[in-house]
């Protein structure tokens, strides 16, 4: 199948319209010269016709007619092409002015006491196929004969000049169409020069240079929208394909500290024979570092799971304090052990998915359980609000300084070892609280006081809910 370039298209569209605006000119333009000339010439036809009536009324007898024969024909000359003819009531010819000696027909006269006007004309063909107008019209002499006038052309001559004019129009659409193609294309070309250049930018783009951007400054404004949005999606790109990239550096360094842990033990315990005890205890360490790796294996695959698009969300109504009593005694061990109390105040409901919404918050309950000190209380809350629902976590702390709040939800970010804790987090928690707020339409905020408290909110939206 043959593809036209976008050029050869818009110069091909210019050339039809210009053929067909040019054409439609030419034609209208020659019906228009066409009938102006024919009415001309009708119209000195009904005058001669109209003049030589008046002429013939002054006349007394037809002897007088042929006598002043000169003065009558002067009426039509100064036209080759013109011819007058008059009769007598016999049809006998009194006065014969053809030049051109055309067959001049017998045509209906206008009486005399009527008006000759354009009407009155009509049309015939001599044996060459020549097209002849005319028109007739008695006439009174003095002594009362009537006498009948013929007035006629030739159109033999109007037909020719019709056809060197239309023969010259259409020479002149031709070279006019060939100009047009030319100049089209010319100036197509031109115009789409910045899409080349953006396609020249676009085919130098790989996965190792997605920093290129197309050039919207000397765009036109049909193409600077355009520039706009693909430089808007190179960045996404560049930024996700960093992000990929960084999130495989995390991953991967992430998962050779268990795997080196787990290699060093073993080569340690094989280096010399060990009591019963001391292998149980390796077998111990390395079931935990097997269960770290496993919880991050999972956390990896849910959040590759929350990117998809089909990801589809099992909403009911929640009794928000009553989920949140479940995950307070869940987390009731830990917490006593760590000497820390949870404190719930919660009177709303929301539409969410249950499993989701404990996993979101039983993140952020660990994550305060772990960095809160004993003696002190977390407290979460939850309240409805005009636009939604709002549950909030919030636990004493040595606080997070503000340039790592932006990055507190990147998968695998790490502030320092001490405040990650490695040995039991797979930093990727709140990245996963924040996917599941993300699902929801909602949204992850984080607000941190130095030496004072750190305060994670959960928004969750205003939504209808179905009957």
């Amino acid at each position: 199948m043959l593809r036209l370039s976008l050029s050869a298209r818009l110069t091909t569209t210019f050339i039809v319209i210009t053929v067909v605006c040019f054409g439609a000119v030419g034609y209208l333009q020659f019906k228009a010269v066409s009938k102006r000339i024919y009415e001309q010439d009708e119209t000195n036809l009904v005058l001669s016709a109209r003049h030589l009536r008046r002429l013939v009324a002054e006349l007394d007898s037809t002897r007088d007619l042929v006598l002043h024969q000169d003065r009558l024909v002067a009426t039509i000359l100064g036209d080759a092409a013109n011819a007058m003819r008059i009769t007598d009531r016999n049809s006998h010819v009194l006065i014969d002015h053809n030049p051109s000696g055309y067959l001049i027909a017998s045509l209906r006269p206008v009486p005399e006491d009527q008006r000759i006007t354009l009407a009155d004309i009509r049309s015939w063909n001599d044996a060459g196929g020549k097209e002849i107008r005319g028109v007739a019209t008695t006439a009174s002499l003095g002594n009362g004969t009537s006498v009948t006038i013929t007035v006629a052309r030739s159109l033999a001559d109007r037909a020719a000049l019709l056809s060197r004019y239309r023969r010259d129009t259409a020479v002149s659409l031709l070279a006019g169409m060939l100009v047009a193609v030319m100049l089209s294309y010319l100036l197509v070309y031109r115009a789409l020069r910045p899409l080349r250049v953006m396609a020249e930018n676009a085919s130098a783009i790989t996965a190792q240079r997605l920093s290129t951007r197309m050039p919207s400054g000397d765009a036109p404004a049909e193409l600077h929208a355009l520039a706009i949005a693909l430089n808007d999606m190179l960045a996404r790109l560049e930024e996700g394909f960093a992000r990929v990239w960084q999130f495989t550096v995390d991953l991967a360094h992430d998962l050779r500290t268990p795997i080196g842990n787990l290699r060093g033990a073993n080569e340690v315990a094989l280096a010399r024979s060990r009591s019963v005890a001391e292998y149980e205890a390796l077998l111990g360490s390395n079931i935990e570092e097997c269960d770290r790796v496993s919880r991050m294996i999972e956390s990896v695959l849910f959040l590759a799971r929350a990117e998809s698009p089909q990801f589809a969300l099992q909403r009911a109504v929640i009794d928000i304090e009553a989920e949140l009593q479940r995950i307070a005694d869940y987390f009731e061990g830990i917490a006593s052990e760590a000497g820390v109390s949870i404190h719930i105040d919660a009177r709303a409901t929301v539409y969410a998915d249950r499993d989701l919404f404990r996993r979101a918050v039983s993140n952020l309950l660990s994550n305060a359980l772990r960095y809160t000190a004993p003696g002190e209380a977390i407290n979460i809350l939850a309240k409805k609000i005009d636009h939604g629902v709002y549950v909030t976590v919030e636990n004493p702390g040595p606080g997070i300084d503000p340039e790592h709040l932006d990055k507190l939800f990147d998968r695998f970010y790490r502030i320092d070892r001490s405040r990650s804790d490695s040995a039991k987090s797979t930093g990727l928690g709140l990245s996963i609280v924040k996917s599941i707020m993300e699902l929801h339409g909602g949204d992850v905020i984080v607000e941190s006081h130095s030496n004072a408290t750190t305060r994670f909110t959960l928004l969750f939206p205003r939504v209808t809910i179905p009957e």
